[in-house]
């Protein structure tokens, strides 16, 4: 049996100010499909995470389809009279001869995952088959930091490091801490009367995991995507400065840079880094804006804030003052991003 080497992932509690229930993964909600090919799965959604020895789904085999993420088919199936997996398989292209192409129907739609950090309070498990439950496949220490995606009943969801490489697989919920290990960060006081702050980045980081990208110091704060955004294991971060527990970062994802908030217990180490410093001046916004996760108009959208509403002034995106890094606070919900500068009364 194999034993964890790093960090592994537990689901996110949102509502601002406080910790709420966790989203549920349905895992009763699935659509039946044959590939007509032989499929390699992966314990992710990625040709780089771990392959549990030759694990692949048959010709024939039929595939429960959970969903889809970064491209990839989260499935399960059997592979003998008593064992289960789940893992993940690239979703197929057309081929000649062979049921290799989805419809719409096939599937459940995008997944979203909300990989945030806990830790287990005792020595524990994970497998990959929750279902029928036959193989402990990973042993896991007593205060290992674990990187819960979401809960199934009794399980957590996580993801881990085996032999070096990614792997998500599922352990029993209460073995995990309830308590974050990224604490939320103070409350900003809105005190500052100047607007002069610049966002300057520090440091260039890797985590090499996947983890919720919060638009503020805590997993009470909204995220983009529906709830989904997060940085994936290849991107590149760049840290703008440490915000209690929080870093705040500018992601260079594929689809473009966003901005948010990751645990700065996933970053690799703190060299260069320093205590972010913000104006913090209350101000009232002149027309409707859209705040996005980044300052272009091309950025995924965060909430709507009304003509006349009062956000948080934090700093200016650069010296010319395109946009302007404000928190915006409304109906139970925190929010950090980018307006326009010129709205700003």
């Amino acid at each position: 049996m194999k034993r964890v080497v790093a960090a592994l992932i537990c689901i996110s509690l949102l509502c601002c100010g406080c910790m709420a229930l966790a989203s549920e993964f349905n895992m009763k909600d699935y659509s039946v499909f044959t590939f007509g090919e032989r499929m390699i799965v992966y314990q992710g959604p990625g040709d780089t995470y771990y392959r549990h020895g030759n694990a692949a789904i048959g010709i024939s085999n039929n595939a429960r389809l959970y969903g889809t993420l970064d491209n990839c088919l989260m499935i399960g199936y059997g592979y003998s009279t008593d064992k289960f997996r789940i893992g993940w398989v690239p979703i197929p292209e057309p081929a000649k001869d062979k049921r290799t192409i989805l419809s719409v129907s096939d599937t459940v739609g995008e997944l979203r995952f909300d990989m945030v950090l806990r830790t287990t309070i005792d020595e524990c498990a994970a497998t990959y088959d929750p279902v029928k439950i036959s193989m402990r496949n990973i042993e896991i220490k007593k205060g290992a930091t674990v990187n819960v995606l979401c809960w199934y009943g009794k399980w957590a969801y996580c993801e881990f490091k085996v032999e070096k490489k990614l792997a998500w697989g599922f352990m029993y919920a209460d073995m995990l801490s309830k308590k974050p290990v990224a604490e939320p960060a103070k409350d900003l006081k809105t005190t500052g009367t100047e607007r002069k702050t610049v966002l300057k980045e520090l440091a260039a980081k890797t985590p090499g995991g996947n983890y919720g990208l919060f638009s503020g110091p805590g997993e009470n704060y909204l995220r983009a995507d529906e709830g989904g955004a997060h940085i994936r294991p290849l991107e590149k971060c760049y840290v703008i400065g440490e915000e209690g527990d929080w870093m705040f970062v500018r992601v260079a994802a594929a689809t473009g840079d966003r901005y948010g908030y990751l645990p700065a217990a996933a970053m690799p180490d703190k060299a260069r880094v320093k205590a972010v410093s913000f104006d913090c001046v209350p101000t009232v916004v002149a027309t409707n804006a859209s705040l996005r996760d980044a300052p272009n108009d091309t950025a995924a959208l965060l909430t709507n804030i009304p003509s006349g509403a009062e956000v948080n002034f934090l700093a200016w995106s650069n010296a010319a003052h395109h946009y302007a890094y404000v928190e915006y606070k409304a109906n139970g919900l925190c929010t950090r991003g980018f307006i326009p500068g010129d709205i700003l009364n």
